[in-house]
């Protein structure tokens, strides 16, 4: 598991930045961004990003972040 280096809370939950990390695939260091609702008892999404592209990551980036991620998370349509 990586460390984290950063952590935002936003309006939906909470975006965690991990320290970067190697990989055999990719050429560039990397940074995974975690994203854990406010109401899903652990459950969340993560995503692998180039470090660079990340480097300046911000709050503002931080809540579209859990934005896109809590809108794939919840299920779309009616209830059963």
């Amino acid at each position: 598991m990586n460390k984290i280096t950063k952590t935002f809370s936003t309006q939906q939950g909470v975006v965690t930045i991990s320290e970067p990390f190697f990989t055999l695939m990719h050429d560039h260091q990397q940074i995974e961004v975690t994203y854990k609702p406010n109401n899903y008892n652990g459950w969340g999404m993560c995503k692998t990003f180039n470090a660079i592209e990340v480097n300046n990551f911000s709050q503002a980036d931080a809540e579209l972040f859990a934005s896109t991620a809590d809108s794939k998370l919840r299920i779309q349509g009616q209830a059963a």
